[in-house]
């Protein structure tokens, strides 16, 4: 059973990898084209997809780090099947994860949490592009319209940030085991 969690999650794993590594290219792409766009705009769409631009942000952020949170789990996770299967075995059959020079040092391991990093700095680059949008010379919203959207964005930077923050503090907590074994549990809830 441990083999085939260990298989399972690390199955999991390159699932999280592969959504983190496609995640950047094709929405940072899709919201860079939008931001793009908008000087072609009427004003007043133009000002509809500046005050959305910063949410979808904070989204493309927080789903990232959230993936980045389920890989240091996972990560953690067959570290300690490792070390299981190895103590029952008595000898060392499975050392990547238990014995990886990141080990424990960076939630996420160094791809993701570097990944996070990169997103953090894409979307504070497209915060201060839409912010440079805004306080054109034609003046969008007027001095003191521009003070406000840049405040609205660097609220936005904060929370991203914030986001950053949590994830490099985070750690992986094994959820407590009931005690009961599976199939006394099983039969037990069924009666």
């Amino acid at each position: 059973m441990l083999l085939e969690e260990y298989r399972a999650l690390n199955g999991l794993l390159t699932f999280r990898l592969g959504a983190m590594d496609r995640r950047l290219p094709v929405a940072g792409g899709t919201l860079g084209a939008i931001l793009g766009v908008t000087t072609a705009m009427p004003p007043d769409t133009k000002l509809a997809f500046l005050l959305g631009l910063p949410v979808a942000l904070l989204w493309l952020m927080l789903s990232t780090v959230q993936h980045a949170r389920s890989k240091e789990d996972h990560l953690r996770r067959i570290d300690e099947i490792e070390r299981l299967v190895n103590r029952l075995a008595g000898e060392e059959l499975l050392v990547f994860q238990s014995r990886h020079p990141n080990k424990r040092l960076t939630p996420a391991g160094r791809s993701g949490f570097a990944t996070v990093l990169s997103l953090l700095s894409t979307c504070w680059m497209m915060l201060a592009a839409c912010c440079a949008l805004v306080s054109t010379p034609h003046g969008l919203l007027g001095l003191p319209g521009t003070i406000a959207y840049c405040g609205y964005a660097a609220g936005f930077a904060g929370m991203m940030l914030h986001a950053v923050i949590r994830l490099r503090h985070y750690r992986y907590r094994r959820p407590p085991a009931d005690g009961r074994p599976l199939f006394e549990a099983y039969s037990q809830d069924r009666t």
